[in-house]
């Protein structure tokens, strides 16, 4: 009969040595995790601060687009709008063929 230490694949636990190499190195179990783990928690830290600073980004209020005065006074002559939504209408449109479509266009 076969004693119990003859038995294959039967060896002494290393507590939390995860593998000895060739050239003698070996890698701690709880050291490992723990770089792992330090590693990952920079990396989300990265990403989160990415994503505040684009959403930050988002909220700025820029300034209106600059409006071409003749052709807000255009859109005011043809149409008889008001100035206010001449130009509401040239910065959405940037065009003022667009504008004026959208101007002159039924509204739902």
């Amino acid at each position: 009969m076969a004693s119990s230490s003859s038995v294959p694949g039967s060896r002494v636990p290393q507590g939390e040595v995860i593998m000895d190499f060739a050239d003698g190195g070996q890698y701690i179990k709880h050291q490992l995790e723990n770089s792992v783990v330090a590693l990952e928690r920079r990396r989300l830290t990265r990403d989160e601060a990415a994503k505040a600073s684009r959403a930050m980004e988002a909220l700025e209020v820029k300034a209106p687009a600059p409006v071409n005065a003749a052709d807000a006074d255009l859109i005011v002559k043809e149409l008889g709008v008001s100035r206010e939504e001449a130009e509401n209408a040239l910065r959405s449109e940037k065009d003022v063929t667009k504008a004026l479509v959208k101007l002159t266009a039924p509204r739902r």
